[in-house]
């Protein structure tokens, strides 16, 4: 059915409305009713028509027509109630209220508007569009005729100043100002070269204003001023005169001659760097001015010689970045490294002449190939000493000579870039700045690469590389020669717990890797730090472990019967006397080396974080390459630090071993001698008197307290935790031997926690670690029934539990007051 709208119910409302008139005339008579008709008259005789047929026909369909209207009218009735519920329900169900429909009505009147608006719009942005068009091109005609007038204006300036100059230029050359010469000149040469393929069109009278003349005069006087600021130039280099070498030496790049100014002035700087280079030469082979510098004479050399390069440099850079351009900076001081070059080479020639550093740095070759053969030819350290330092001296004054020449080329770099870069914000298009961009790129990696081939491979840092190759090797063997020297002469002090050696051989490490940390080379620093590493492992750890490998002297009758034995073969093999090998010195060395084992490792740490401190210190200009060398090689040094350590606790379960299991054992037998299944009077008595632990930990503690003033703090309290292991080890092997009751159970518990007390007081919380597993047997032996000992096996096994079920079930056997039944069927 169709959904009825509020016109279509006012229409059946008042369809409705007439209905019920009609019904309501009907009822009372008012109509014709629907009963039998009334009597009608009798029709006059003179009547033509006869109405009797025609009203009852009209009657009948009045009828029909009424009941129509009923059914009709029952028909509007019930689709007005359908409509009234489903309207309730889309009323309860919907949001979208009833103005709805005539708010979508005033949208699509204003969409409409909208729409013929759009249109409007579009016509007359078409219009407007057109009108663009046109105004652009006439626009573009313009800026064509501009842009030619412009350049005809252009070329009506140049051809003025064309004029202008050459006419100038004739009267300066002749009055010698030869700086507004070359400024004419300058202009000439910076004219747009279109304007000389212009012919005269006409005929000139005066011959001398023509274009071509005035060419022809431009032309002829920048040939002259050449040749004439050359001949100035070279007259004021013989003559010295600095101010007209620094007058003429600015006007080269006006003219063009870019290249012939910094060929010249760097000619002329050479010459210079010869003379006090050769003064300073000749005072370095006589010795030097002072006697206290005689030890570093040829890293005095080098540092005057790169100061006085230094000096030229910073003179001439200002007139090289006015007048030549910052980038020109580069091709001057590769022609003054040359002349470096040479004159670098001499007093490195001259160092390893007079110093005799190869003959010197051959010798240790072949000493470190045959050691046995060269035995009587070796090397004073000392004198090796001075010619070390004087080597890492020469490296740090290059080094630094190096960051100088970088600093200031990097920072002309920089400025050729900024100009560069200003120019190209000129660039319209986004191609041509693409190209620039790529343009300035590469010229900034050639010139680092050329930066780099300067210092890198240049004839003084090739001589400089094999100085430190041989530096290395001479580094190395000194350091082996020194701590070689440092181990013979090893001395204790009265009171002291380490020997003299220790501080002697760490001091000789970082005295030699610091050394090598001042020329500033990481390759040589990490190469002199790893062969520190290598003596100290494989030299100076297998001494100080010698002294732990021959064990610490027993406690036993046939521990001294072996050491008197020791004692007399020390004698009769290598004259030594019985107070220099007897037990107690052999003990003094066991404690000496074993204190110096766990000291190294302490010195280690101290080394390796005063090396930190100098690497951060001194090499502040380091990439990543050169930094991951660097950390590999002080790694190093904590391995180092893990096997002093592991050597040192290998020392110290010797010492517990040699030194407190003999004594041990004996005491801890003593256990057996005491009955663990005490009646009620002796249970008490134990309280009274402890018969057993008291005793024990007395004799422990006086054993421990001899050891304490002997060792180093870390030595004693690893060896507390080796007595107390060993504690824990031989009283598990005595409880085991022994059987008991309750009582017995309780007096084990109370000796355990004595004991547990005292290890704990002296060693701290470690020992409840070592002692877990004996805890462990004594709570399973400490329980009233069988049950209980499962139950505590089993919270047991949700904590670290130390014991297998067949153990657990060998402890509880030792209780002989439970029944063995209950024992053996025991789920552990």
């Amino acid at each position: 059915m169709q959904p009825v709208n509020i016109h279509d119910a006012v229409s059946v409302s008042r369809a409705t409305g007439a209905c019920n008139k009609w019904s309501e005339m009907e009822t009372f008579g008012v109509d014709v009713p629907s009963g039998p008709l009334r009597s009608k008259p009798k029709r006059s005789e003179d009547l033509q028509f006869d109405f009797d047929d025609t009203l009852s026909s009209l009657r009948g369909q009045m009828v029909a027509r009424v009941e129509e209207e009923k059914a009709l009218i029952k028909s509007l009735d019930e689709m007005l109630r359908k409509t009234s519920v489903s309207r309730a329900e889309h009323t309860m169900n919907s949001d979208i209220p009833l103005p709805f429909n005539l708010a979508v009505t005033r949208l699509k009147n204003q969409m409409t508007l909208i729409e013929s608006d759009a249109k409007q719009l579009a016509s007359k942005l078409k219009m407007i569009s057109g009108l663009a068009d046109s105004i652009s091109s006439k626009v573009l005609t313009l800026d064509i005729a501009k842009g030619r007038v412009v350049e005809c204006l252009q070329r009506v300036s140049d051809l003025m100043d064309l004029r202008t100059c050459a006419d100038g230029v004739r009267s300066a050359i002749e009055q010698e100002d030869y700086e507004l010469a070359t400024r004419h000149i300058h202009k000439f040469l910076t004219l747009d070269t279109t304007i000389f393929q212009l012919a005269d069109h006409g005929e000139a009278k005066d011959v001398d204003q023509s274009m071509g003349k005035s060419y022809e005069i431009l032309r002829e006087a920048t040939n002259e001023m050449k040749s004439i600021i050359e001949k100035r130039f070279d007259q004021a280099v013989v003559d010295n005169d600095v101010a007209s070498i620094q007058r003429f030496f600015k006007l080269f790049p006006l003219l063009n001659e870019h290249s012939k100014g910094i060929k010249r002035i760097g000619d002329y700087l050479c010459a210079e760097i010869h003379q006090f280079a050769e003064r300073n030469y000749k005072v370095m082979l006589a010795g030097g001015t002072d006697d206290k510098r005689i030890s570093v004479l040829y890293a005095d050399a080098l540092t005057m010689l790169f100061e006085g390069i230094a000096r030229e440099i910073q003179v001439y850079e200002p007139l090289i970045n006015s007048s030549y351009g910052p980038d020109k900076l580069l091709s001057l001081t590769e022609i003054l490294q040359k002349e470096c070059d040479k004159e670098a080479e001499r007093i490195i020639d001259a160092f390893i002449k007079n110093r005799q550093f190869d003959n010197k740095a051959k010798m240790v070759e072949k000493i470190r190939r045959n050691p046995d053969k060269y035995i009587l030819d070796k090397i004073d350290a000392l004198e090796l000493d001075v010619l070390l330092s004087e080597v890492t001296l020469m490296h740090t004054r290059t080094h630094l000579y190096w960051r100088y020449l970088k600093r200031r080329l990097n920072m002309a770099n920089m400025k050729t870039d900024e100009q560069q870069k200003h120019l190209d914000e000129d660039q319209v298009n986004d191609e041509n700045k693409r190209l620039s961009e790529e343009a300035r790129a590469k010229q900034k990696r050639e010139r680092s690469k050329k930066l780099d081939d300067l210092v890198l491979r240049s004839v003084l840092g090739t001589r400089m590389q094999e100085l430190s190759g041989q530096y290395v090797l001479m580094e190395q063997f000194y350091m082996t020669e020194s701590v070689a020297k440092a181990m013979t002469m090893d001395l204790k002090e009265v009171g002291s717990l380490t020997s003299s050696m220790l501080d002697d051989v760490f001091f000789i490490i970082r005295k030699c890797v610091r050394r090598s940390l001042s020329s500033s080379s990481v390759d040589c620093t990490c190469a002199v730090l790893n062969n520190g590493v290598t003596a100290l492992e494989a030299d100076f750890l297998k001494y100080i472990f010698q002294g732990i490998k021959n064990g610490y002297p027993g406690a036993g009758w046939t521990a001294e019967a072996y050491q008197t034995a020791q004692t007399a073969y020390n004698v009769i093999q290598h004259g030594k006397m019985v107070a220099d090998s007897g037990p107690e010195k052999l003990k003094e060395i066991f404690l000496t080396a074993l204190n110096n084992v766990r000291a190294s490792a302490e010195c280690t740490k101290t080394l390796k974080k005063g090396l930190l401190e100098d690497f951060e210190k001194h090499l502040t200009e380091v990439n990543e390459l050169e930094k991951g060398k660097l950390e590999n090689a002080i790694s190093q040094l904590d391995d180092l630090v893990r096997k002093f350590d592991s050597s040192a606790n290998i020392g110290v379960d010797k010492l517990c071993v040699a030194a407190f299991r003999p004594k041990l054992k004996p005491i801890m037998d003593l256990y057996l001698n005491v009955t663990h299944t005490p009646s009620e009077s002796e249970f008490a008595d134990f309280e009274a008197e402890d018969p057993f632990m008291d005793n024990f930990i007395a004799t422990l503690d006086r054993q421990l307290a001899v050891f304490e003033p002997l060792l180093v703090s870390i030595n004693y309290q690893e060896l507390l935790v080796a007595v107390c292991t060993e504690v824990s080890m031989q009283f598990e092997r005595v409880i085991m031997k022994s059987v008991y009751n309750r009582l017995g159970g309780l007096q084990l518990d109370k000796d355990f926690r004595s004991l547990s007390s005292y290890l704990t007081n002296v060693s701290g919380w470690i020992v409840r670690e070592k002692c877990a597993r004996l805890s462990q047997i004594v709570s399973i032996i400490n329980v009233d029934s069988v049950a209980e000992a499962e139950e505590c096996f089993h919270q047991l096994q949700h904590h670290n539990l130390m014991l297998t079920s067949d153990e657990a079930m060998k402890v509880l056997v030792l209780r002989i007051d439970l029944p063995s039944d209950a024992i053996k069927n025991a789920s552990f």
